[in-house]
């Protein structure tokens, strides 16, 4: 995932033998006052995307609140950018690296124009392109607030402090760390765990692994939820994949929302941070007051609470050390370990076709319901053919 965590830089460091170092900026503005402006959004594969134009051109935003900052990759077709420094960034994963931070030209969503917008710099190693740029979380954090309604593609934004105060909804307070926004949520009886409200993750539902450890360690409950252990890893960084370890797949009873229940949920741990994700939007409408600092949450149909039942990851691909697709994480009763895939093989080639990059990979258009060759080189060195209905 493409969320990324801006820490702050204390010391500027010399000029004359480093790069300056950039720290949290929220210096930029808005085009209007007093406004309330409804603007169509589109939700593909559980990510928020806003039509939009960047210095007149026409651009695709993608809006992650798990980024405190927005963020562009290296060829992005916005032009116009405007070197700043560089900042030290945390990706999902939790890798850690210096990156470079510019200023974007000019960006109009809906009627308001954005001037001064700041954004981290990253290779586009891990995803496809499907966004010209991310705006993050300081869009919010700088004054606004916020309605996210899948069902009807809009987000209302607004700058009035208490336009939406006397919205439905159930609301918890969130917190800022690291200028990100931080909720209390229930995933066992008696257990609560601060997760990351990130709309830049897909799941509903992440939990940091050292977290189920604490939890696991407290009640025997805990364990009753575990569907299966395996070694791997999924989550995918601007920088880079999380390091390979235990992933413990789960069926919760109920995931708790303040009052509100998500029942029969399918969640897995990860190295980074616990997350509630964008799929959230599913089931019902969001709203974010960057004044009050809560976030709410109401159901489409209403009630207290709402049958899940989703599906996790059966395999994962993630980029290897050499930069190619490899088999990240994979459970044994998946059709794809059946037919001989194996964790730790690398993607050569598909039905035919070199995969030299992960980004290759990630480009290749499958089609539901289709049978693939995949060449593979596992572990050992050799090659191998893999056929297998994607």
């Amino acid at each position: 995932m493409k969320r990324t965590i801006i820490l702050l830089v204390g010391l500027l460091l010399c000029l004359n033998t480093q790069a300056q170092m950039h720290s949290y900026d929220t210096s930029f503005t808005f085009s209007q006052t007093n406004f309330v402006d409804t603007i169509p959004i589109e939700v593909v594969d559980d990510q928020i995307y806003i039509m939009g134009t960047a210095d007149g051109r026409p651009c695709r935003f993608n809006l992650d609140t798990g980024s405190s900052q927005g963020s562009v990759y290296m060829g992005s077709s916005i032009q116009g950018l405007r070197p700043l420094g560089n900042v030290v960034s945390r990706d999902a994963a939790g890798n850690l690296d210096t990156v470079a931070v510019v200023e974007l030209p000019p960006l109009t969503i809906g009627s308001l124009t954005l001037q001064h917008y700041v954004a981290s710099v990253f290779r586009p190693q891990t995803t496809r392109h499907t966004n010209d740029a991310i705006l993050g979380f300081d869009l919010l954090n700088k004054g606004l607030c916020c309605k996210i309604d899948a069902r009807h593609g809009r987000m209302i934004l607004t700058d009035r402090r208490d336009y939406f105060d006397r919205e439905p909804g159930v609301g918890l307070h969130y917190r800022l760390k690291w200028f990100v926004p931080y909720v209390l949520v229930s995933p066992f009886k008696r257990h609560t765990d601060e997760v990351l409200f990130d709309t830049g993750s897909r799941q509903l539902f992440t939990m940091n692994k050292e977290s189920f450890d604490v939890h696991a360690y407290k009640s025997k409950n805990v364990e009753s939820q575990v569907e299966e252990r395996v070694n791997g890893s999924f989550t995918i960084g601007q920088l880079g994949a999380e390091r390979s370890s235990e992933v413990v797949f789960m069926k919760l009873d109920r995931l708790k929302w303040d009052t509100f229940s998500f029942k029969d949920v399918r969640a897995m741990t990860t190295q980074g941070a616990s997350r509630i994700g964008a799929s959230i939007l599913r089931y019902g409408t969001v709203t974010i007051n960057g004044f009050r600092r809560k976030i709410f949450f109401q159901p489409y149909e209403g009630g207290d609470s709402v049958e899940v039942n989703n599906k996790t990851y059966t395999v994962a691909y993630v980029p290897g050390k050499d930069g190619r697709a490899m088999v990240g994480l994979l459970m044994k009763d998946s059709p794809e370990y059946r037919a001989g895939l194996r964790q730790g093989d690398t993607i050569v080639a598909i039905d035919g076709k070199a995969i030299a990059t992960f980004a290759d990979f990630r480009r290749y258009p499958f089609v539901k319901e289709q049978i693939y060759r995949l060449t593979v080189r596992g572990m050992n060195g050799m090659e191998r053919q893999v056929s297998f209905t994607r």
